[in-house]
């Protein structure tokens, strides 16, 4: 089971939950900085980012526009946590 937050200008780090089995809605909230939206990535995990990104002008994330089942149609702005399915509870 693995994370990683993927940032808006490239860097993509591995991150776990503080309780080593599944991440808090806090622990989320922190990652992508606001109210989380979960969707589905093209290889079947799971994407967090910021609800109100759009709204907010976050700046566009390349790396995980093209992780997104939707990519080609749609983009994504801001930080995101891509995760496996296990660590969300």
């Amino acid at each position: 089971m693995k994370a990683q937050l993927v940032s808006t200008n490239g860097d993509v780090k591995s991150v776990k939950p503080k309780n080593n089995k599944t991440f808090s809605l806090k622990e989320l909230q922190s990652y992508v900085d606001g109210y989380i939206q979960i969707v589905k990535t093209r290889d079947d995990r799971l994407m967090i980012m910021n609800q109100e990104g759009r709204n907010n002008n976050l700046p566009y994330n390349e790396i995980a526009t093209s992780l997104y089942i939707y990519g080609s149609h749609d983009v994504v702005v801001g930080d995101v946590l891509v995760t496996d399915k296990e660590l969300i509870s």
